[in-house]
């Protein structure tokens, strides 16, 4: 049975296409959360953060922030539980007291499993369509990713 989309979203419609897209993110943002939520214990926000430490060792709290694109308040109570939680610990400057690097946990390197397991679960979605459908797709976000990006 097809779902019935929002009101004001016609698939016809041009303006609608951005609306939709937005829509289809919405969905796939929270069907990682459920994922990431029930086979690891994290949020997507965590996850995010893990992945951008593992990518830059010895990052600070700042670089993380302006890394994630949100505030240090932010970044500091999702360190706070990962720490809590054995994924990653701060560590102190020794040349600046003020700066906290973060370091993944041996647990907290386990992000690049992590990241397979959730790159599986969501390739499963593609398998909706066919490779032919799968290729347009592809093409058209590549296409819609570049021209937005420039």
């Amino acid at each position: 049975m097809e779902q019935a989309l929002p009101l004001g979203i016609e698939a016809a419609q041009s303006e609608a296409v951005l609306p939709l897209i937005q829509l289809i993110s919405d969905l796939v943002d929270k069907r990682c959360d459920k994922f990431l939520g029930a086979r690891y214990g994290l949020t997507t926000p965590q996850y995010q953060l893990l992945l951008a430490a593992v990518q830059n060792a010895d990052v600070t709290l700042g670089g993380l922030s302006e890394q994630l694109n949100c505030s240090r308040g932010n970044v500091t109570g999702i360190v706070d539980r990962l720490e809590r939680d054995e994924w990653l610990k701060r560590e102190r400057s020794r040349e600046d007291r003020r700066v906290i690097s973060v370091r993944l946990t041996d647990k907290g390197h386990r992000v690049w499993e992590i990241q397979k397991d959730l790159a599986r679960e969501l390739a499963a979605v593609s398998e909706l369509w066919d490779g032919q459908q799968r290729e347009s797709l592809s093409k058209l976000l590549l296409r819609m990713y570049k021209d937005l990006k420039d």
